[in-house]
């Protein structure tokens, strides 16, 4: 009797895990799409096609410490620097260091990644490690905030 028990706790417990096993699996997807997008865009420099993986509400800290709040903002702040020492600018595409879902609706990552082009230092090339913060909002995944940091040797 308590095998059968353990048994039907067992696939209880199996099946209510299903559905939000495939629900993060599919918002993995989803981020990872992000990410791809966010280098396609950025190495096309379409900040307008990039500027559509942020929400409305995002939040920015570039690596220079400064911070950008809301879409408009940052896609501004993202012109400005692709139409002067980024302009021939490349990023690798991005590299997960771990994804955690803190909810079905929010998740955290790091990513690394490599910036190449820059032409204040031509022949460089820069280690970034982002802290992303994805949210889900009304059945979409964007980037809710992110805190960008070059790394040095």
């Amino acid at each position: 009797m308590r095998r059968i028990l353990s048994f039907f706790l067992s696939g209880l417990f199996l099946g209510l895990a299903a559905p939000g096993m495939a629900q993060t699996q599919i918002g993995e997807e989803q981020i990872m799409a992000l990410l791809r997008a966010h280098t396609e865009h950025w190495n096309r420099h379409d900040m307008d096609a990039w500027a559509e993986i942020l929400h409305d509400d995002a939040d920015w800290v570039h690596w220079g410490g400064g911070i950008w709040r809301g879409r408009v903002e940052i896609k501004a702040g993202h012109e400005q620097i692709h139409r002067t020492f980024y302009k021939s600018s490349e990023v690798t595409p991005q590299r997960v260091e771990d994804l955690t879902f803190l909810t079905p609706e929010i998740a955290i990552a790091h990513v690394r990644s490599e910036l190449s082009g820059d032409e204040r230092s031509p022949g460089e090339v820069f280690q970034y490690r982002k802290t992303i913060l994805f949210t889900k909002q009304e059945g979409v995944w964007r980037i809710r905030a992110l805190h960008n940091t070059r790394i040095r040797d």
